[in-house]
């Protein structure tokens, strides 16, 4: 495949045709390989504007060079024609959008595959939510049920409330996690990743993205910007918990993302050097992107850090307490759980159902990002990322349910670990399509395999933030209802 731009507007076409020569029955089948030399370009224009191109598919014996046996030092000679052809009713600003929408192969049944995924993800989230739904009454109606056991002696209060599990669990459910500066670090960089993908879809549903490099573009603007928010989320939550390094916290939230990313991208980086690619950064590129994150992602981080961190403790001090229950100072005894309340289990299920939500999109996605086709059906993209979030949150607060019914308190780092599921299947999914791709070399499959960690690693930060504020205001809403009746 080849892929160039002809005034702005992208092409694509195979380069080369492979002919299969032979009889199968004899087994004498051999692969012939030959070279396409000649390209045959139609270009509109309009006000002296190139507003279309394209390239004739049709291929000609003339224009084909056999290189089955390629012998190095040959010289293959390589031609071109133009034909102009005026095109007054498309202009300039349209031509782009005409361009790609043109490229997409049987349009009407691509767009039903797309609609078709979208409706297989609502009626996924609708059963989901449902079965939510139902254990928020059945939660709700318990809770108020405890109105008429205050009319009976303590004793038969505690067997009635030993009945159901969760509510044994009101003095340890609030307890602080293990290594909470990185717990709420990620929660952190994830809800600057979570804002930041929704700025980037939105602006694409405007219609914006018609430009070369404006989708990369607008994802650094919207990192930098979000920044704020992310140092915010991360500083209020760890005071809320009681953490005491909280300069500590705002350093790892700024690196909890870009810390990974400058390491895999150095690494890359130098391979693309050493094979002599495009794909190395220049020296310049590589000290304005250091610029951008030292003089304004990391002091928005630091700010938002500030203003979450003295946000929290202004609270406290009017408030009291941010969580509706006190906290023992001994840690309740855990006992052993079933099956379907198994953390192996609960991360098979929550990140399967959301990744089934997705997992037609996403062929788009790798088409646009490792193929030659651009994406622009941000509209669609934006149905299946709000259910992707409703779905990975929903599933989430259920599994928390079921681990607060085993009397088992430790919720937080599992409800983010929901999130660290769909990026374990969204790996897994770029693993299979590699094998279709045929991909090789080194320099293709580590480019492949680490930029895609990267995302998954992304997927898991955000994700992660979105189930676990799911859990955590679920689990404040039951826990509150307690302390009100």
């Amino acid at each position: 495949m080849f892929e160039l731009f002809v005034g702005e507007l992208p092409i694509d076409r195979p380069f080369g045709v492979v002919s299969t020569m032979g009889n199968e029955k004899d087994e004498q089948v051999t692969d012939r390989y030959f070279l396409v030399n000649y390209l045959d370009f139609i270009i509109g224009y309009n006000e002296k504007e190139v507003v279309s191109a394209n390239v004739t598919r049709e291929l000609n014996l003339e224009h084909l060079v056999d290189i089955t046996e390629w012998k190095e030092g040959m010289v293959i000679q390589f031609s071109y024609s133009v034909q102009w052809t005026p095109l007054p009713h498309i202009s300039p600003s349209q031509a782009l959008e005409l361009q790609l929408k043109s490229t997409m192969p049987h349009g009407h049944q691509n767009m039903d595959i797309h609609w078709l995924a979208i409706i297989n993800s609502f009626v996924l989230m609708l059963l989901i939510l449902s079965l939510f739904l139902l254990i928020i009454i059945r939660v709700v109606r318990s809770v108020r049920d405890l109105s008429r056991y205050l009319q009976i002696p303590d004793e038969e209060l505690n067997a009635v409330e030993e009945e159901t599990g969760w509510k044994l669990l009101h003095a340890d459910v609030f307890r602080a996690p293990k290594h909470r500066l990185f717990f709420c670090s990620a929660i952190g960089a994830g809800a600057q990743m979570t804002s930041m993908m929704i700025m980037v879809v939105l602006v694409g549903c405007i219609g914006a993205y018609y430009q070369r490099g404006a989708v990369a573009s607008a994802a650094v603007i919207s990192y930098m910007v979000t920044a704020l928010l992310g140092g915010f989320v991360s500083a209020n939550l760890y005071q809320k918990l009681g953490g005491e390094k909280w300069a500590w916290n705002i350093f790892m939230t700024a690196l909890c993302f870009m810390g990974p990313a400058f390491l895999i991208w150095s690494f890359l980086n130098t391979v693309a050097i050493f094979y002599g690619s495009t794909a190395a950064f220049p020296f310049p590129t590589i000290l304005l992107m250091f610029a951008m994150w030292a003089c304004v992602t990391f002091p928005l981080t630091v700010l938002g850090g500030i203003i979450g961190r003295h946000r929290s403790l202004k609270q406290a001090q009017a408030e009291g307490s941010p969580f509706p229950c006190k906290t023992n100072k001994l840690a309740r005894e855990i006992p052993s759980c079933r099956w379907y309340q198994n953390p192996v289990t609960q991360f098979f299920a929550s990140g399967f159902l959301p990744f089934s939500a997705i997992y037609i999109e996403l062929h788009y996605i790798f088409n646009s990002v490792w193929g030659p086709r651009i994406y622009f059906l941000y509209g669609i993209l934006l149905l299946a990322f709000t259910m992707l979030l409703l779905v990975a949150g929903t599933v989430t607060v259920l599994f928390t349910y079921f681990h607060l019914n085993a009397e088992d308190h430790r919720w937080w780092w599992r409800s983010f670990g929901s999130g660290v599921a769909v990026s374990a299947f969204f790996y897994l999914y770029c693993i299979y399509f590699f094998l279709q791709t045929g991909m090789n070399g080194f320099l293709q499959c580590s480019f492949f395999f680490l930029y895609s960690l990267l995302a998954a690693h992304g997927i898991a930060l955000m994700l992660g933030c979105v189930s676990f504020y799911c859990s955590y205001f679920f689990v404040i809403y039951i826990y509150s209802r307690i302390k009100a009746e």
